[in-house]
């Protein structure tokens, strides 16, 4: 992977350290850390303080073939509903060092030996769960592989990211913490979702993590570029403003 050499270290946005590969969790955006990012853009970029912009961007194309079998691979129910208006009944509990989010009937409906969480509804909520934990488990440097290998969708981006972890190997770890604060689901369809995730760190500053959802072999799975990267990079937000507030203090 390509080193920076024009490093701004006083900015509040300065990369730190580079991400190894994958889903890897930990990577440096304003100090801190933030998970669901594959390698990090040249560039450092603000978003804006609410996340409709996020929503403009070339989506994740969306399938060709026919509507997949909307029931999970755990038999976890459906709905009709595409929208998300509001959170929904969570239960929360540490992942790495995250606190990451359940549901009954939404997921995850599998937590395996190892801790890999997967299943997950083929619903709006079902979606905003399997972001919510993909990105908490980012922050558990044993589950890194195995997210790899598991929880993102074939094609060459998923090859991208385990190349790029093979040669890298993970990250380490920061003293800094992220709290989900709240959610934007941004679409949803048969085949694909975009969720947009708002966190804030230990320092007190905020970021937006979205992440492009397809459905596959009944599961949510991280959909990614060719080479490997989000379609929407991290991005700094000057608050948490314009999302739904989401978060296990308010669940308290």
């Amino acid at each position: 992977m390509a080193e920076e050499n024009n490093e701004n270290t006083d900015s509040p946005i300065s990369r730190g350290f580079m991400v190894s590969a994958g889903i890897v969790g930990l990577v440096a955006i304003m100090g801190v850390a933030v998970v669901g990012v594959i390698l990090w853009p040249d560039q450092e970029e603000e978003a804006p303080s609410t996340p409709e912009a996020a929503a403009t961007a070339d989506p994740a194309p969306e399938s060709e073939t026919a509507a997949p079998q909307n029931r999970s691979k755990c038999d976890l129910p459906d709905v009709d509903e595409t929208l998300l208006p509001e959170a929904p009944e969570t239960e929360w509990g540490f992942v790495g060092t995250m606190q990451a989010p359940s549901n009954e009937e939404a997921g995850p409906g599998i937590v395996s030996d190892t801790g890999l969480r997967h299943c997950y509804a083929h619903s709006p909520v079902g979606a905003l769960m399997a972001a919510s934990n993909i990105m908490a488990m980012g922050t558990d440097p044993d589950l890194v592989q195995e997210v790899n290998e598991e929880m993102v969708a074939e094609g060459p981006g998923r090859e991208a990211a385990l190349a790029d972890l093979e040669r890298n190997g993970t990250y380490e770890d920061t003293p800094l913490r992220t709290t989900i604060v709240g959610f934007q689901v941004l679409g949803f369809g048969p085949n694909s979702s975009r969720v947009d995730i708002a966190v804030e760190a230990s320092n007190g500053m905020f970021a937006s993590v979205t992440t492009d959802l397809r459905w596959e072999e009944g599961d949510w799975k991280v959909a990614l570029r060719d080479n490997g990267q989000p379609h929407i990079p991290v991005a700094q937000l000057q608050d948490a403003s314009g999302y739904i507030p989401w978060s296990a203090d308010a669940a308290d």
